[in-house]
C-alpha cells in the first residue's frame, strides 16, 4: 500500500482552520500533522527530487498510527489559493478528501488585515490597503503575491471551480466558518461522517488564533468591501447550493 495521508484542511485563512485542527486531535482515529501548517504544496523543498520530497513532508506524520487504522490529515489553508498547490496535491494522492472552510468574505479580509498588522507586516492603514492591493500585488509579478491578498483571498469561486476540476464531489466538504463556530459539535459530525469515522464527543472552546475584537471596521469599508465581493460571493453561494445565512454580503 502506497503511504499517502488521508485527508487536508486546504482552506481557507482566517476561517477557522486553526480550531478545526485542534479539534481533530482528539479524535481517536485521526493523526494530525506533528505541526499545523507544513507548506509542502505551497513551499516545496528545492530538490527536486520527488521521492526525497514526499519523504521530507512524510515526516510530519506518524505512520505507525496510519498502519494500526487512523487516518492522517494536516491543515495547511493557503492551498486552495495558491497557484499551482491543488496539482500538486492531486499529482501526490489524487483520491485524498478536502475539507474547505468559507467565511463571510468581508469578514475575513477584515481578520486577515489585522492579522498581518499584529505580525508587522503591514503598516498602511486598512482603508488604503484594500483599495491599493491590486496595484501593490501587480509589483511581484509575474509572481504571486502572498502578502498582499486581503481581497484576493476571499473570492472563492475561482478556488472551489479548481477544486471540482481536480477532485470529486464525494472528496470535498465545504463547511461555513460561522457554523463551526456556533456549532463546533456539530460541523465535527460532519466532518467524521465525510472521513468515514465513527462519531465522538469533542471539547470545544472558544474559537483559537481569533483576534481581539477590540476594533470595528468602519461602515464606508463595509460597504466597499460588499461591492467588491457581490458577485463573487452570490457565484459561490449558487455553487454550493447556500443561501447567504449569517454573511453581509
Amino acid at each position: 500500500m502506497t503511504q499517502r495521508i488521508d485527508f487536508l484542511i486546504a482552506g481557507v485563512q482566517k476561517a477557522g482552520t486553526t480550531s478545526l485542527d485542534s479539534y481533530l486531535r482528539q479524535h481517536p482515529d485521526i493523526c494530525m500533522a506533528k505541526k499545523k501548517e507544513p507548506h509542502f504544496f505551497d513551499k516545496r523543498p528545492p530538490t527536486g527530487i520527488t521521492k526525497l520530497d514526499y519523504w521530507l513532508y512524510h515526516r510530519q506524520f506518524d505512520w505507525k498510527a496510519w498502519r494500526d487504522g487512523c487516518v492522517l490529515g494536516e491543515a495547511t489553508p493557503i492551498i486552495t489559493w495558491w497557484n499551482g498547490a491543488l496539482e500538486r496535491v492531486w499529482t501526490y494522492n489524487p483520491l485524498i478528501q478536502v475539507i474547505i472552510i468559507l467565511r463571510d468574505p468581508v469578514e475575513r479580509a477584515w481578520s486577515h488585515y489585522r492579522m498581518d498588522c499584529r505580525l508587522g507586516r503591514e503598516t498602511m492603514p486598512y482603508p488604503e490597503a484594500i483599495r491599493q492591493e491590486r496595484e501593490r500585488a501587480r509589483r511581484a509579478l509575474p509572481r504571486q503575491d502572498r502578502e498582499r491578498s486581503y481581497l484576493a483571498r476571499s473570492y472563492y469561486a475561482p478556488q472551489i471551480r479548481e477544486l471540482r476540476r481536480l477532485f470529486s464531489d464525494d472528496q470535498l466538504l465545504f463547511l461555513r466558518s460561522e457554523d463551526l463556530a456556533d456549532a463546533p459539535q456539530s460541523q465535527l459530525d460532519q466532518v467524521c461522517h465525510f472521513l468515514n469515522l465513527t462519531p465522538h464527543r469533542f471539547e470545544v472552546a472558544d474559537r483559537l488564533n481569533a483576534a481581539p475584537d477590540n476594533d470595528r471596521m468602519s461602515q464606508d469599508d463595509r460597504d466597499y468591501l460588499r461591492r467588491v465581493f457581490e458577485h463573487d460571493a452570490a457565484e459561490t453561494r449558487a455553487l454550493l447550493g447556500w443561501d447567504q445565512g449569517s454573511w453581509c454580503v
